[in-house]
C-alpha cells in the first residue's frame, strides 16, 4: 500500500505479530523532473532551447493616440522608444523568446533604429519608410521584411483606419523570412542577467515619468514591489495590450540620453536626426531603484554598454525591458 504525500510517497510494510498486524512506514521520494529549459539570450527567463536560436525579429509599432492600444507589447523581448517626427514616439519591439499571435499596428521605418537591431542580427520589419532608413537597407544589405512587397504577410484590421491598421504575427513573419531566403536562425550574443532584490530589499513604490515632447506622449512607470516590476502608462493612462486587455509590465527601464535634431531627408521629409554612435548619460531603473551612468556604443554593430559612476557594467533582471531613448533636454522625473 502506498500514500501520496507532498515530496514523495509513503509505502508500508505490514508484518504480524501474534494475530496483530502491524505496519511501518518507508517513505520513497519522487525525482524532481530534469529541466531542460535554457535562459533567452535577451530576456534571461526559461525557455525551450528550439527558440533560442532563431533570428531575432524588430518590429517597427507606432504610438500614435490612433494607434493604441497597440498589440503585442508583452511578448516582445526588448522594446526600443523614441521620437520620430512632430514630437510623436514610435516603438521598435524586439521578438525571439515569445511568439506573438498579433503585432501591430506596423508602421514605417527610420534609420536610427538600424543601429539597435543590429546590436542582435535581427532583421527589420516595417511598412514602407522614409528615403534615408530604405537607402540604408538597400546599401548596407540589412535583412528587412517590408510590407510593401511582403504584403501576404501583414493584414489590414477593418476597425481601425489606414495607416494604423497594419497587423501580422511572429509566425508569418518567420515564414516571410524564409520566402526573401533570409536565414531564419542566428546567434544571438546574451544579454547579462542578474538575482532580483529579494522582498526586503524593495521599496514601497517608485514613480518615473518621462515627457518625450507633450502629455500625450509621457511615458510613466509605476513600481510594484510584489512582482518586482514596473507597470507602463502612456499619455496618463494605462498601456494595456490590445489582445489580452493587461496592462503592460516591464522589468528593467533604461532612459539613454542622445543628441537629437530635427532635418529634411533628400526627398524632402521631415526626419529626426539621433546620435546613435557614442557615449552619454544612461538612468538604469530596476528593483525600484535607480542608477545613474552612461552608455557607450562604438559602432553600429556594437552591442551598448551601460555603466554605473565606477565604470562598471550594469546588468539587468530578467524580463523585458524597455529602452527609452530621450533628446537631452528631456525632463525625467523619477
Amino acid at each position: 500500500m502506498a500514500v501520496l504525500v507532498a515530496g514523495g510517497l509513503i509505502a508500508y510494510n505490514y508484518y504480524l505479530l501474534g494475530n496483530v498486524q502491524f505496519k511501518t512506514p518507508k517513505l520513497v521520494l519522487k525525482t524532481k523532473p530534469k529541466e531542460t529549459r535554457i535562459a533567452a539570450p535577451l530576456t534571461g527567463l526559461l525557455v525551450d532551447p528550439s527558440v533560442t536560436s532563431r533570428r531575432p525579429l524588430a518590429v517597427i509599432i507606432e504610438n500614435h493616440p490612433d494607434a493604441r492600444p497597440q498589440s503585442g507589447y508583452p511578448k516582445a523581448d526588448l522594446v526600443y522608444e523614441t521620437l520620430a517626427e512632430g514630437g510623436i514616439t514610435r516603438t521598435m519591439a524586439i521578438y525571439q523568446s515569445q511568439d506573438a499571435d498579433e503585432i501591430g499596428p506596423v508602421r514605417s521605418a527610420r534609420l536610427y533604429f538600424i543601429d539597435w537591431l543590429s546590436e542582435y542580427n535581427a532583421v527589420f520589419v516595417h511598412v514602407g519608410g522614409n528615403i534615408d532608413a530604405l537607402d540604408a537597407v538597400s546599401a548596407q544589405k540589412i535583412p528587412d521584411i517590408n510590407q510593401f512587397y511582403y504584403g501576404s504577410y501583414f493584414w489590414r484590421a477593418t476597425n481601425r483606419y489606414a495607416p494604423h491598421n497594419v497587423y501580422t504575427t511572429t509566425a508569418k513573419l518567420y515564414e516571410a523570412l524564409s520566402a526573401a531566403k533570409i536565414p531564419v536562425t542566428s546567434n544571438v550574443t546574451p544579454l547579462n542577467f542578474k538575482k532580483e532584490a529579494t522582498t526586503d530589499q524593495r521599496p514601497v513604490s517608485q514613480l518615473i515619468n518621462i515627457n518625450f515632447s507633450t502629455p500625450l506622449f509621457v511615458a510613466s512607470y509605476s513600481y510594484v514591489p510584489k512582482t518586482n516590476d514596473y507597470l507602463r502608462s502612456v499619455g496618463g493612462v494605462p498601456h494595456k495590450d490590445k489582445v489580452t486587455g493587461a496592462q503592460i509590465h516591464v522589468k528593467n527601464i533604461v532612459v539613454q540620453y542622445e543628441n537629437m535634431s530635427p532635418g529634411i531627408s533628400r526627398a524632402g521629409e521631415q526626419k529626426m536626426n539621433i546620435s546613435t554612435i557614442g557615449r552619454g548619460k544612461a538612468l538604469i531603473f530596476q528593483d525600484g531603484k535607480t542608477i545613474v551612468g552612461t552608455w557607450e556604443k562604438s559602432s553600429q554593430n556594437s552591442r551598448t554598454k551601460y555603466l554605473d559612476s565606477l565604470g562598471k557594467e550594469i546588468i539587468f533582471n530578467p524580463g523585458q525591458t524597455w529602452f527609452e531613448i530621450v533628446p537631452q533636454t528631456a525632463t525625467v522625473s523619477y
